[in-house]
């Protein structure tokens, strides 16, 4: 049988209890059953003595003297020659020990022979002794030196005892009668105070059952409680003592219930709000290791779990980690914010904001933004106006100039003027070429910058292209178009763009005269697109023209690439985009 706990304390609390009591009662029992005990020896010693008193006044031959001598010993009493013999037949009688001291010096002793009785010490000293002298009657227990046992003594004062000198006559009972009474008595009661302890400590239990069933319902309520179930209810009877309790657990239960939700809602609610963020925020402790943070900063990092672990473990890497140990360890300094480029190779913000924690600890809060496509987008925009500055230059150049001639010669010369004004404006469309051509490596640059930059559908874009070549080229043959796999193409490029790249293919094909058709199909790597006679494209800026630094500039920024597909033909290889990632549009 398993005892509860609060069982085994109820029950050791109840026998410890009660067998202290007892014991307290046992030793009182003791006490005075051996006080009574020691009483009654001293008063049947006391009626031995004074049976041995009167025997020797009135009856000195029994038993003592010889027969024959009887008549002569009553008148004459006793003869201390004869003592010891009177004495030794006596206490067999009376089954005591019987002593006859004079002047301290023992005469006559019932358990010592007659002639060794001189060999005794001074018997004056005796308590008892000395007490019957002084005061007629006196009485001690201890341990006879004589016989070696505990005894007890009685002496009185003898004085006109028929033939013997006045002395004190003693009784000795032995103690043992005692000490056997006081064992059988002290059995009876151990006996009897071990069955009240058992009895006891088991009725005890009765009260403690129902205690300990009311103790274990609510423990296991608060265990409920402590686990998350609000719900759980404590029932009892309303005559138990821990109604009450049962009423208070009842009402704290509903409150806490309420808090936690309430707790948990908020929580959830910042928790979501920090996941939310485009910006990953951390908590640093004192040691340097990141002891929380929310999701948007595992996106960024690339990482499953940051928790533990120092900036220089994760691909913060040792720059960002440095800043952090040097704010902890600086307490005067305030929050910063930086720029680091990570190790691989995005460019990002910080921002270390210290605190202090309940414990008085400096703390960090780390938070973390990704500025790879501000950095890109602004280098950009300083490529955009070089390269604008570089293809303005030379047709602004001559359009002033030609208008500058056309102003000085308008008057003195108006056909001179006139041919100036023709030849300026045939260096518009160039004008309008450059503008387009800055505009679509602008806008391949930037959306390349972009979270999801647009899916366009090279097949669309790319028929489109060849109407517009067509409808520019009335006179020419349409230039034939291959596609070898069906369906569309979509890919993550900026579409404007990309038909000022087919154009500009498209019109290095017509002017090298081929006939052979543009070929669209998909491959291992991506989609391709063969341009026959454009291979001219794949020259330097300085000897391909614009077209080829646009055509470079723009590939390049979509992770595409160009290639020679065989004699005069350019092979353009773009990365494929799934259809779903965004707008697909020709």
């Amino acid at each position: 049988m398993h005892w509860s706990s609060l069982h085994m304390r109820h029950l050791l609390i109840s026998w410890t209890a009660l067998f202290i009591i007892l014991c307290l009662v046992f030793w009182f029992f003791i006490r005075q059953t051996e006080d009574v005990l020691v009483e009654d020896t001293r008063d049947l010693a006391r009626s031995k003595l004074e049976l041995v008193l009167w025997l020797v006044r009135e009856a000195p031959d029994r038993p003592g003297s010889a027969a024959g001598n009887a008549g002569e010993a009553g008148l004459r009493g006793l003869d201390p020659a004869v003592l010891p013999d009177w004495a030794a037949a006596m206490g067999k009688h009376l089954n005591a020990r019987i002593t006859y001291i004079s002047n301290g010096r023992v005469l006559a002793d019932s358990e010592v022979p007659g002639p060794e009785t001189a060999e005794l010490e001074d018997h004056a000293a005796r308590p008892e002794v000395a007490a019957a002298l002084a005061d007629g009657f006196g009485t001690d227990i201890r341990r006879s030196r004589t016989t070696g046992r505990q005894t007890v003594y009685t002496a009185m004062r003898a004085e006109g005892l028929p033939g013997l000198p006045d002395g004190v006559m003693r009784v000795a009972v032995p103690y043992h009668a005692v000490t056997t009474e006081l064992a059988r008595f002290r059995g009876i009661i151990l006996a009897a105070l071990g069955i009240v302890l058992l009895s006891g400590g088991f009725l005890s239990l009765l009260p403690a059952r129902g205690l300990t069933g009311t103790v274990k319902e609510i423990t296991l309520a608060l265990t409920a409680l402590g686990e998350g179930d609000y719900t759980r209810r404590l029932y009892l009877p309303p005559d138990k003592e821990f109604a009450g309790l049962a009423e208070a657990f009842n009402a704290t239960a509903v409150r806490v219930g309420r808090h936690v939700a309430s707790i948990e809602g908020r929580r959830n609610r910042h928790a979501a709000m920090l996941d939310s963020l485009d910006e990953g925020l951390a908590v640093i402790k004192p040691n340097g290791r990141i002891s929380s943070h929310n999701a948007s900063l595992l996106r960024l990092l690339g990482a499953s779990d940051l928790e533990g672990r120092l900036p220089i473990e994760t691909a913060l890497g040792p720059a960002i980690h440095g800043d952090v140990t040097a704010m902890l360890g600086d307490h005067a300094a305030e929050r910063t914010t930086r720029r680091h480029t990570l190790p691989d190779g995005r460019d990002v913000e910080i921002r270390l904001v210290p605190f202090t924690d309940k414990a008085g600890r400096r703390r960090l809060i780390l938070s973390l933004r990704d500025v790879t496509a501000q950095t890109r987008m602004q280098a950009g925009i300083r490529d955009f106006v070089r390269d604008a500055s570089h293809r303005l230059r030379t047709p602004l150049t001559k359009i002033s100039g030609y208008l500058d001639m056309a102003e000085e010669t308008l008057r003195d010369d108006p056909d001179r003027a006139g041919r100036a004004l023709a030849t300026a404006r045939r260096f518009v469309p160039d004008m309008e070429t450059a503008v387009a051509d800055l505009v679509a490596v602008a806008a391949a640059r930037f959306s390349r910058n972009m979270d999801r930059p647009p899916v366009a559908d090279v097949r669309g874009i790319l028929e489109n292209a060849l109407r517009e070549a067509a409808a520019s080229a009335p006179d020419a043959a349409p230039i034939p178009l291959e596609v070898r796999d069906p369906g569309k193409y979509p890919a993550a490029v900026e579409p404007n763009g990309l038909g000022r790249v087919f154009a500009a293919a498209l019109s290095r094909r017509a002017a090298s005269g081929t006939d052979a058709p543009v070929v669209l199909f998909r491959s291992e790597e991506g989609i391709r697109i063969d341009f026959p006679g454009a291979d001219s494209l794949l020259a330097p800026s300085g000897a391909g023209g614009d077209e080829a630094a646009l055509f470079t500039d723009f590939i390049a920024a979509y992770g595409g690439s160009a290639l020679s597909a065989g004699p005069g033909i350019l092979g353009l290889l773009l990365p494929p985009a799934d259809e779903e990632s965004g707008d697909t549009g020709s």
